[in-house]
């Protein structure tokens, strides 16, 4: 009965709450990023949908009081990346391979993570299964950039994510979208 009791007990939990997150290395130029499926409301009933942000990045670092270093030339405070976003939804279509794709916003914003415990990898870094957080950022004049205030989530945990090493803007979304 015991040994029941134990196979019971793990049959029961859910999967991991604990993410794999994945620093964004060093010389990435983008990180492309799908979410997975979920329901909108549209005007003709109940669509399914996924996400799909371009993250291009920038050359801007938003920087906190918290993470610069005390002594001067001390290695540690790094800033947070600024991204160029931009956000496409892709709407199945009532017909088979009739999805529609359209570019809801573009922006600027540093990205965090939220597991499904609630807790942030912190920034910079990515992990399937967990919220994307962006939060917008003011950039201009100088290579610093300033928090809005505004956050966004993803509709969706992430699916999946590709980080791509060449030249920023060779090959645009809409062009490798088509390749596949």
């Amino acid at each position: 009965m015991g040994a029941a009791a134990v196979l019971a007990g793990s049959r029961s939990r859910g999967p991991s709450s604990v993410l794999k997150c994945q620093r964004i290395p060093e010389g990435c130029s983008r990180v492309v990023l799908w979410t997975g499926r979920f329901q909108i409301e549209e005007e003709d009933g109940l669509r399914t949908a996924h996400d799909t942000y371009v993250l291009q990045v920038t050359a801007f670092k938003a920087w906190s009081v918290l993470e610069l270093p005390t002594e001067p030339d001390q290695p540690g405070a790094e800033g947070s990346t600024i991204y160029h976003v931009t956000h496409f939804r892709t709407r199945d279509g009532i017909e088979p391979h009739a999805a529609e794709e359209s570019v809801l916003d573009r922006y600027y914003g540093t990205i965090a993570l939220i597991g499904p415990n609630g807790k942030s990898c912190g920034r910079n870094r990515l992990a399937r299964g967990g919220v994307l957080q962006l939060a917008e950022c003011l950039v201009g004049g100088t290579s610093n950039g300033i928090e809005t205030g505004k956050i966004r989530h993803s509709a969706a945990p992430i699916l999946n994510f590709r980080f791509e090493y060449g030249p920023a803007g060779v090959q645009s979304h809409e062009e490798s979208a088509r390749a596949s």
